[in-house]
């Protein structure tokens, strides 16, 4: 057991006793990643249920992730068979300018006036520039999802923003490649600070596993002519969520381990 700022962490293997005390049979049972900037750990995540919250950390990204499932999965078991949306938000916060002089700043990631993660905190030089250079992959969003609010603080004084902007999600989702744009920073004085950001936003509308069942025993019998078909024809950012995407299937059907 390692002490830790967000309360107790524990390796969840097996499941701490922590955990089994939270009921997991009500509605409104919220299972999702913690991002380390929040808690100054890797790979944890938040269960809220009944009004209480616990947050618990793991090894390894993959341990992490597979907890969070396994909990959806004991909240909603029915899971394979109902149609769902994930959501998932990439965004670089590339660097500031015209921003307040010698004090440390952050830039805070909010989703719907949830705080998601933030950057480190950083002084503008003398012309009020800041570089961060930060990226962002926030997996496993818990929907609705509307709206992304990039909020200015001092890094001692984060309940009070200096500034900040309301990037709405479909802008975000909309745009065919990631979207890369200055956005001007509201409430900040005589000043016009602005965040220079790239993001993209992804809604996927996932239907019950029974629908999958003919692509997934096409992919089992045809993949390598697909691949051999694909391969040319696609860009080579794309390949690697392809091949997962690929490796995924053919694990679930038993062509792969």
């Amino acid at each position: 057991r390692v002490p830790s700022r967000s309360g107790s962490r524990e390796s969840l293997l097996p499941l701490p006793p922590s955990a089994a005390e939270l009921d997991l049979t009500g509605s409104d049972v919220i299972v999702r990643p913690v991002h380390g900037s929040i808690v100054g750990e890797k790979f944890c995540f938040q269960v809220i249920a009944g009004g209480r919250s616990r947050s618990f950390g793991c090894r390894s990204l993959a341990e992490r992730d597979r907890w969070i499932e396994n909990l959806r999965r004991t909240v909603q078991p029915n899971k394979d068979n109902c149609e769902r949306l994930e959501l998932a938000l990439s965004l670089w916060v590339y660097e500031g300018r015209e921003l307040p002089p010698r004090r440390r700043l952050r830039c805070h990631l909010l989703l719907d006036g949830t705080l998601l993660a933030r950057t480190t905190a950083k002084a503008p030089g003398p012309d009020g520039s800041l570089f961060w250079g930060e990226l962002f992959q926030l997996a496993a969003l818990p929907p609705p999802a509307r709206a992304l609010t990039l909020s200015l603080c001092r890094d001692d004084q984060a309940a009070h923003p200096l500034a900040s902007v309301t990037v709405p999600l479909a802008e975000l989702a909309a745009a065919r490649r990631p979207l890369e744009r200055w956005y001007p920073l509201s409430g900040a004085g005589e000043r016009a600070p602005a965040l220079r950001v790239r993001g993209r936003y992804r809604e996927v509308r996932v239907l019950p596993v029974v629908r999958y069942k003919e692509l997934a025993e096409f992919i089992t019998f045809h993949y390598r002519e697909l691949c051999a078909r694909l391969e040319p024809a696609i860009a080579v950012r794309h390949k690697e969520e392809l091949a997962g995407a690929l490796v995924r299937v053919l694990q679930s059907t038993g062509k792969a381990k």
